[in-house]
């Protein structure tokens, strides 16, 4: 018997472990009326407001079973362990760094989720080793076959810590650990073992029969290093990099991943990258036999019969695939539906773009089947989906693909859906969020007008009674929302649902007011996507933002919708927020278009004052070239969720943003993850073409760093001087990012030459934008930035800007500007816009 030895990460990190396949069981129960206000989400973002009584129910039997030593078949990789009569494969576990060994995911149905990770630790001595043991969800520990100890506190998406013993024999020292918990929506199933203090004689074993350990170890280092020449592709072939430890065969990684809704449904592209002897790269093929998108990767290889997975992600973009834009807005929704028709994801919008735009029949009835399905168990989202059911009815009834079973099927949906959580129910569908309260109540009020005469099974009302209760909900919900604006500030990934919800309204409701309320915010959407998108890409600070979108500029949604609008931007396989906007009437407010593109030489500032209580306060600086947005002393040092405090946008590709990662994974899915969002919120001021960011990490995350992405190889120039970053883009925008810590280009792994580390829990940031139209050439941009007198350190600085004048701030102090504090609060969700000189 072999075996893959390693050391604890670090010295301190238990994370090598025999993983066994993920057990899955639905859970149901009582259906439970949650009683609550409406319009909870006003103070709510980034909370567990609310507890879903089921989960309450079975976390409670589950913190009174009494689990056993798992039954191993075999404790090796191959081998396996039975649960609850399944017997689930062991596999190796690669951690690529990771201290924390992750179920997380994505669950639209209550689900109890678990699995089983096995060790052996080799002590060359008898002690006791004290570790701290972090879990979200639950966790049983057993050492040499005895339970040692059962943590289980259950808290959604939180974790808890403990500390716990391991007494250890001298040799080897089997440690199991069964963990699990009740899933629904995002869940974060995980734990992680540290030592208290350095182990660096212990020795993680892992039993891998007769496999060479060496070759196994020098596979994993190749799928390790496998990344992406860039994060986008949009022209000629997909080349992946990586080096073959192979010295006369091939390296062949599969790879298995869709965007995130194709990937939820299974709709899979597979694909494989061949690394000849000798070869660091290999060719996917041209970009445009992949699927468009955010593409989300398994990657794994296999060696003498062993598996090594990993993950990559890339958006792949091709733009000779992207169409002209015609003159008018409806010229531009037919072309809408024609991209949607041949390049969406497989769901209801692409249903729906087959119907107007011609298209398969038989590929339209396996989308509508399955979303009828999807809505049917109540998975979550699906009030993003059912507002389309009214139009499919009343304005393709007759049409041949739209069968009498597709139309009952239809209505049934429909009349026995859950439109509000006063409503008995026992699943994961989420209420509590701007964007979903928004389209329960529009789903709610368009079933209602849809079968006025009709019982609702669920609340027992009439159509009519539904339409009042909606009405009601809807005028709260607008007046709130007028007030306040969004909570989810200028969300790239949520700002295309409330466009779903204002124009589904729009377009389809028979009550003259909620039209006009429709289209008053459909009107706020296109003011927020003018004054915040730079040449049509929208990029910016936002509320709620996820790795698709932060590097999925060319093909995220709001883009989508300025192509629509105003012909400029892109066009998307993602068609939430666009698809009802293509079946309305509205029309784009021409007065808006002034704010999408700056003339060179001048700068649009932007003000505004964003959710409940003044919640975010948002500054925006735009030129001709750069795009330098923030949200300014927002809950400075507290836990982050999914918030991006500060951006720099030059194009789709061309951007740079801070963060304290919230997890090691770098494709994890915790809020705040390893790019989207902050373990701890750093202070971020601005003032026109400069920032500031200053971290103090909170001491008892895991991460101790923070981090920069600036992708090197999508600029026209990259320069390292001492503390600055230069970068010039190829629209002739100049960036500088200053670092009080020395700041590590990563040169291994999918983040190669992509991201800058800087180690530290107390480091401060300094960003200034130029162009050619206020500095100069971009030698002369380097030289003033340079020269320009800074005194600083990892908490504060003080900065004779060449052209701003005195800037003084740091993580104790909100930015001064020659002496004077500049005010960042009081404004309103539209806000103040000025034009000025580029400085």
């Amino acid at each position: 018997m072999y075996h893959l030895r390693y050391p604890l990460q670090n010295a301190r990190h238990i994370n090598r472990f025999l993983i066994s396949e993920i057990h899955e069981e639905p859970v149901s129960g009582t259906p439970v009326k949650i009683e609550q206000e409406a319009n909870v989400w006003e103070g709510s973002v980034g909370s567990a407001s609310h507890t879903n009584p089921v989960r309450e129910a079975f976390v409670a039997g589950r913190r009174e079973a009494k689990d056993g030593y798992p039954y191993f078949s075999d404790k090796q990789v191959g081998g396996s362990v039975t649960q609850k009569g399944t017997s689930h494969v062991l596999s190796a576990h690669f951690p690529f760094d990771d201290p924390v060994i992750s179920l997380s995911g994505f669950y639209p149905n209550p689900t109890w989720i678990s699995a089983v990770a096995l060790t052996y630790l080799e002590s060359e001595k008898k002690r006791e080793v004290v570790c701290e043991l972090a879990v979200a969800g639950g966790a049983r520990l057993f050492l040499n076959g005895e339970k040692i100890m059962t943590f289980t506190p259950y808290l959604r998406n939180q974790i808890q810590t403990t500390d716990v013993t391991l007494p250890l024999e001298i040799g080897d020292n089997e440690l199991v650990v069964f963990w699990d918990e009740f899933a629904e929506r995002d869940s974060d199933c995980s734990f992680s073992l540290t030592c208290v203090e350095e182990q660096p004689s212990l020795v993680q074993k892992l039993p891998i029969a007769d496999r060479s350990p060496q070759l196994v170890l020098a596979v994993e280092n190749a799928l390790g290093d496998l990344s992406c020449l860039s994060n986008h592709v949009r022209e000629g072939d997909v080349i992946l990099s990586c080096p073959n430890p192979y010295k006369e065969s091939d390296l062949v990684i599969s790879l298995v991943g869709a965007t995130e809704e194709n990937y939820m449904v299974g709709d899979l592209y597979r694909a494989e990258a061949v690394f000849k002897p000798g070869e660091r790269t290999a060719s996917l093929g041209p970009c445009e036999k992949l699927p468009i998108g955010y593409l989300q990767f398994v990657t794994k290889t296999t060696v003498e019969d062993m598996e090594i997975r990993y993950k990559l992600a890339f958006e792949n973009f091709p733009l000779s695939l992207v169409p002209k834009p015609k003159k008018t807005m409806d010229e531009r929704k037919r072309q809408a539906f024609r991209f949607l028709e041949r390049y969406g994801e497989r769901n209801g919008n692409r249903a729906v773009a087959i119907l107007h735009a011609g298209g398969d029949k038989q590929e339209f009835v396996h989308l509508l089947e399955r979303q009828i399905a999807f809505i049917n168990k109540r998975s979550d989202c699906s009030d993003f989906y059912l507002s389309y059911f009214p139009h499919i009815l009343n304005t393709f009834s007759e049409h041949p693909y739209l069968t009498a079973e597709l139309k009952d099927a239809m209505k049934s949906c429909m009349l026995h859906f859950r439109y509000w959580h006063d409503e008995p129910g026992d699943d994961a569908m989420w209420f509590y969020s701007e964007n979903h309260a928004l389209m329960f109540h529009v789903c709610q009020l368009l079933a209602g007008e849809m079968y006025p005469d009709e019982i609702f099974t669920n609340s027992g009302m009439s159509g009519k009674e539904m339409q009042e209760k909606a009405i009601k909900l809807l005028r709260t919900w607008f007046e709130t929302f007028f007030s306040i604006g969004f909570t989810e500030w200028n969300s790239p990934p949520y700002l295309p649902i409330d466009a779903l919800g204002f124009a589904s309204l729009y377009a389809q409701t028979t009550n003259t007011e909620m039209k006009n309320l429709a289209k008053k915010a459909m009107d706020y959407i296109y003011y927020i996507l003018a004054v915040y998108s730079l040449d049509g890409i929208f990029s910016t600070t936002a509320g709620r933002t996820y790795p698709k979108e932060l590097f999925g500029n060319n093909s995220n949604c709001p883009s989508f919708i300025n192509w629509i609008g105003y012909g400029i931007g892109n066009t998307s396989h993602a068609g939430k927020g666009v698809t009802a906007l293509c079946f309305s009437d509205y029309q784009a407010p021409e007065e808006y278009r002034k704010y999408f593109q700056v003339p060179e030489g001048m700068a649009l500032i932007s003000q505004s004052t964003h959710g409940y209580q003044g919640y975010a306060d948002v500054y925006a600086c735009k030129t001709a070239c750069s795009l330098l947005s923030s949200a300014n002393n927002f809950r400075v040092g507290e836990r982050g969720f999914q918030e991006n405090p500060i951006h720099l946008l030059f194009s789709a590709t061309e951007q740079i943003w801070v963060n304290h990662p919230g997890e090691h994974a770098l494709f994890g899915h915790a809020r705040p993850s390893y790019w989207a969002g902050n373990g701890t919120l750093p202070r971020v001021n601005q003032i026109e073409n400069f920032a500031s960011i200053s971290f103090s990490l909170s001491s008892s995350h895991p991460v101790d760093f923070s981090h920069i992405y600036l992708p090197t190889m999508e600029f026209a120039e990259f320069q390292q001087r001492d503390s600055w970053l230069f970068v010039r883009a190829h629209n002739g925008g100049y960036g500088a990012i200053y670092c009080s810590s020395p700041l590590k280009m990563v040169i291994f792994g999918p983040n190669k030459e992509r991201e800058f580390i800087a180690e530290g829990r107390n480091v401060l940031y300094l960003l200034r934008v130029g162009s050619p139209a206020s500095f100069g050439s971009f030698q002369d941009f380097i030289a003033a930035i340079e020269q320009a007198p800074l005194k600083a350190d990892s908490h504060s600085f003080v900065l004779e800007d060449p052209s701003l004048g005195t800037l003084e701030g740091g993580y104790g102090q909100s930015l001064q500007v020659n002496g004077t504090s500049v005010n960042y609060c009081g404004f309103n969700p539209v806000g103040q816009n000025r034009w000025t000189v580029e400085r």
